[in-house]
């Protein structure tokens, strides 16, 4: 099942990456989906909606943002997800790169927990694999 899970998540980049259109990433999510944001804060958000406020804010302050997964490491009903966002500051202009994990808890063919992480051990162990 783990190496459905890996696909699955990459068919949710490979659709937003088409489209640009989050509803069809909303739509690999439960609706009880738990999002977790490691740093600056540890802050959980809760459903879709918490998925859509935690991405509205982790994208504040950027005239353009991209994320690029890079590789995709299964870990059972976990994957995680090295990705490269790629930014441009709205005030400065300035681009900036940076590396960051993603880990999707999947179960029932959907997203049931999405956490971001910028240290790759604490995704490595939040999926149950060595950090």
């Amino acid at each position: 099942m783990s190496h459905e899970n890996v696909d699955f998540v990459r068919a949710g980049f490979a659709a937003f990456e088409r489209s640009g259109d989050v509803n069809e990433v909303l739509g690999l999510m439960s609706d009880e989906v738990v999002v977790y944001r490691a740093d600056p804060d540890g802050a959980t958000f809760h459903g879709r909606q918490g998925f859509l406020e935690a991405t509205t804010e982790w994208t504040e302050g950027f005239s353009e943002w991209a994320v690029v997964p890079e590789e995709f490491t299964d870990a059972g009903d976990f994957v995680v997800v090295r990705v490269q966002q790629v930014v441009r500051g709205e005030a400065s202009g300035v681009p900036v790169e940076a590396a960051f994990w993603f880990v999707f808890e999947v179960g029932d063919a959907e997203i049931t927990r999405l956490s971001f992480y910028v240290r790759e051990n604490e995704a490595l162990e939040a999926a149950g694999l060595h950090g």
